[in-house]
């Protein structure tokens, strides 16, 4: 079974859309993985983006990095070898409203390389974001809801406390680190639509049957998409979210790898009450992931906390909100 990649030049026509819409819930029913390509976003602002991310990463010292650690906004550094199962990448994170990053608190929990970057990352969560709701539409309109904005109504951008947007570098070695067995050890995403910009290879999904690991394809100027568990759970399972990986074998540990990945997600109060199944009348009673059980009613706000506590530990702890500029 191929790979999907899906071209979607003419998304917004009303005469290709739902040709284009069903291509993308094949693929997230089977795969829960697939490949855009002609996509909205204009290539130069992602090489922009990846150009400032690797000048982060590699020219910033470590110690003008770890003083301003991710925060419960999801605001700020990870190293590497630093969260609970030792995977060996860093990450910077960038979530929270339009104007949160720009405000005193955002700027102050960001390193000073950031700083006058803020309008840059905004301009590209927002058209990230604005991919994520055509996305949403789709899925809904291939799966004849009522309404086609059923799942995107519930992403609205200042809802909440805003989206996430993430850089990681997994870092060249001299050699492989003692104590890490890996560089991202499986998981699948918690939340709804997942976009990541690559710029190599190197990320393996799990295979549509469940036996076995699947290379994703990096094709340039392409982007990868997953979807996350929250959506998954509250399609009733019509959806798939799937487990993904990246290992030595895949990216060694003299090989760096770059990526961004922006995570849509529902606001916080959504309630995740599934959707009866494609073959039953009965709505899911609950729904694992990476270890978690997730019950019908939760919020998806509840679930995130779930999932970083899980991933980031007790080191993590929730802040108070990062003022919203724009409020």
């Amino acid at each position: 079974m191929a790979f999907p990649i899906i071209d979607i030049e003419h998304i917004d026509d009303k005469d290709s859309q739902f040709a284009i819409a069903k291509e993308i819930t094949d693929a997230s029913r089977t795969w829960g993985f697939l490949l855009l390509k002609n996509h909205p976003i204009p290539t130069k602002e992602i090489g922009e983006m990846f150009k400032i991310s690797r000048d982060f990463f590699n020219d910033v010292p470590e110690d003008e990095k770890t003083p301003w650690p991710i925060n419960g906004q999801y605001v700020g550094y990870s190293g590497p070898l630093s969260d609970r199962k030792k995977d060996d990448k860093a990450s910077m994170w960038f979530s929270g409203k339009p104007g949160c990053l720009a405000s005193k608190e955002g700027q102050e929990a960001l390193p000073p390389y950031w700083r006058d970057k803020i309008d840059k990352i905004e301009a590209f969560k927002h058209t990230c974001h604005g991919l994520v709701i055509k996305l949403l539409v789709c899925l809904a309109l291939a799966m004849d809801l009522p309404d086609r904005n059923y799942f995107a109504r519930a992403h609205a951008e200042d809802g909440g406390d805003g989206n996430q947007f993430r850089i990681l570098c997994y870092p060249a070695r001299g050699g492989k680190p003692s104590e890490s067995t890996t560089r991202m050890s499986p998981r699948s995403d918690s939340g709804s639509v997942t976009l990541l910009f690559q710029t190599c290879a190197g990320l393996e999904v799990e295979a549509p049957d469940g036996k076995g690991w699947v290379s994703a394809p990096h094709v340039e100027n392409n982007i990868l998409v997953n979807l996350g568990d929250a959506l998954a759970f509250w399609s009733g399972g019509q959806l798939k979210a799937t487990k993904h990986r990246v290992t030595f074998d895949g990216v060694p540990h003299d090989l760096e790898r770059v990526s961004m990945a922006y995570f849509g997600a529902a606001v916080p109060d959504t309630r995740l009450e599934p959707l009866k199944g494609r073959s039953t009348d009965e709505p899911m009673a609950q729904y694992e992931a990476n270890g978690l059980i997730i019950p019908p009613g939760i919020t998806v706000g509840e679930y995130s906390k779930m999932i970083m506590a899980g991933i980031y530990g007790s080191s993590v702890e929730r802040q108070p909100a990062v003022a919203n500029t724009l409020a």
